[in-house]
């Protein structure tokens, strides 16, 4: 009779076992829904909508709070006249609870007091971390075609 309840009860033990919820590491965190790639992706194209609110939503900085950082965007934007034209994902690395995305990213400004048009195509590395158990961006950086400055030459081969 003994060996009739060990036959039943020790099935049901390792079925309950093997539904019960994994215990996480103290060092494991979950990732959030929203990827980091996606974060930037939403943080380029607010960009793009000139809607800075939305930008500022998608950083995370200590030293500015939200109408400092809009209202900074703002006035760069409009001095420059900038336009971001495009943008594309180049690549995505994530490690426990940072991750890396690099962009390149095409803007149409002009200089302050002149007219013409300039385009520049520069590749950016977007740094995320997960402060508020969302991906935030904590840091950009320009790491290609940093200079804003038009080409030299009339693009015909002769400078």
């Amino acid at each position: 009779m003994r060996k009739t309840y060990l036959f039943i009860l020790l099935p049901l033990l390792f079925l309950s076992l093997s539904c019960a919820v994994p215990v996480r590491g103290a060092g494991e965190r979950r990732q959030p829904k929203v990827s980091a790639t996606s974060v930037v992706k939403s943080f380029l194209q607010a960009l793009k909508e000139q809607d800075f609110e939305s930008a500022y939503e998608k950083v995370h900085i200590f030293s500015s709070d939200r109408e400092g950082y809009v209202s900074r965007l703002k006035l760069l934007y409009e001095n420059y006249d900038l336009r971001v034209i495009d943008y594309r994902i180049l690549a995505t690395q994530l490690f426990k609870d940072t991750a890396i995305v690099v962009a390149e990213v095409e803007v149409d400004y002009s200089k302050p007091g002149e007219s013409e048009r300039l385009r520049a195509r520069y590749t950016n590395r977007y740094d995320l971390s997960i402060p508020e158990k969302k991906w935030k961006i904590v840091k950009d950086e320009c790491i290609e075609n940093c200079s804003y400055e038009p080409e030299s030459g009339s693009g015909d081969g002769e400078s």
